[in-house]
């Protein structure tokens, strides 16, 4: 029987965020395969989040913490090699800025392989955290493989950190998620109504209420959607600190009746379904935006801002449209668009459930990962 090939993935630490909650369903893809997997933080336990390991235990994740107390810790690089010598792991797999940091060097001196993964699109930073990041950069330029999970966080990076070329180790590679329960189907009448729908059309648009997500330019595009189709619904889904403003601005764009505020939800495979389109018009800061490839696994079209990552997921005209961010006008005109043609937007949808279970499903990228590691594995330094 062939030996299993044995990854030490490693994260700062398991806390509540999306790269950390990306590990169950890549540990449940990983779970029939030839790939054994340790999950391990570099912090103490006592930074990890209650949900976040209520989710990777749901998952089969059993998750261990070295203790290391600060990345300058003499002791901090000496335990990481211990740790991949212990198990002899073929691969570390480092997430976030300060695994990155420590494993790079840890498995150089282990005579193993390093993957590094950045999860964000990297903005200027000064102080101590620019001087992480600055680290993390530096260390990835000697790791295996540095994957960027958009094309939009590799650019940015390259932008601040490598502007004279791109490192030849840096890669995009897209993160999955399990898009099981996302299935295209019928409305469910019930959960359309409690969305605000009515007999007109209904366009979601589900975000957390924060100001980079462009939400006002939704309300302010509203009345000009209303000229072409009266009766169409614009539900929030979501909720946050920003509510009190948000509706001030449906007071102000006088569109009170065609706005909802339909609050947070934990059917979210219902409410894509029960949605004509939905609709995320960020103004910046998206790197892989989950909703959308759910939305997309749900078989429902997609009309976005050209933002961030967001372009990663929806191809434009093809999967779904994309709109310039920061202008009402032009989301007016693509919502008007789609609407006014509900064959092109079944079309757009069909397509973006195949591209989301071939791109954006934890099972291919599990796959795409296997390839990574298997390559690595067979050049060890």
């Amino acid at each position: 029987m062939t030996r299993p090939l044995r990854v030490l993935l490693l994260i700062d630490a398991f806390r509540m965020g999306g790269a950390e909650t990306l590990l169950a369903p890549l540990a449940v893809a990983f779970r029939d395969s030839n790939v054994e997997m340790e999950f391990v933080s570099v912090l103490d336990a006592s930074a990890d989040a209650a949900k976040t390991n209520e989710i990777l235990n749901e998952a089969g994740v059993v998750t261990r913490a070295l203790g290391i107390k600060r990345l300058l810790d003499p002791t901090a690089i000496p335990k990481v090699v211990r740790e991949i010598r212990r198990a002899d792991f073929d691969v570390v797999h480092a997430h976030l800025e300060m695994a990155t940091t420590l494993a790079v060097p840890a498995a150089a001196i282990a005579g193993r392989s390093a993957v590094c993964t950045f999860h964000h699109v990297a903005r200027p930073l000064t102080g101590r955290e620019g001087a992480r990041e600055r680290l993390a950069v530096a260390a990835a330029g000697h790791a295996y493989r540095a994957l960027f999970v958009s094309q939009a966080s590799r650019d940015s990076f390259q932008e601040i950190y490598r502007p004279k070329g791109l490192p030849g180790n840096w890669d995009v590679m897209h993160n999955g998620i399990d898009i099981g329960n996302f299935v295209p189907g019928p409305a469910d009448a019930e959960v359309r109504t409690e969305l605000g729908g009515t007999e007109g059309p209904l366009v979601v648009l589900p975000a957390a209420f924060r100001d980079f997500k462009g939400i006002p330019n939704a309300i302010r595009a509203w009345p000009l959607v209303l000229e072409r189709f009266p009766d169409a619904v614009l539900s929030l889904v979501g909720g946050g600190s920003a509510e009190a403003e948000l509706r001030a601005e449906v007071a102000a764009a006088g569109v009170g009746q065609n706005v909802v505020f339909a609050g947070v939800r934990s059917d979210m495979p219902k409410v894509y379904r029960a949605a004509d389109i939905v609709l995320l018009p960020s103004i910046h800061g998206e790197n892989l935006p989950t909703v959308l490839i759910e939305a997309a696994a749900s078989g429902r079209v997609v009309a976005a801002s050209r933002t961030g990552g967001i372009s990663d997921i929806v191809v434009h005209g093809e999967t779904g449209m994309l709109f310039e961010p920061n202008n009402p006008r032009a989301l007016a005109d693509t919502v008007i668009e789609l609407l006014a043609d509900p064959g092109r937007c079944r079309t757009l949808g069909e397509a973006a459930v195949i591209r989301a279970r071939s791109e954006f499903s934890a099972s291919s990228w599990a796959e795409r990962l296997y390839a990574l590691y298997a390559e690595a594995a067979g050049k060890k330094r």
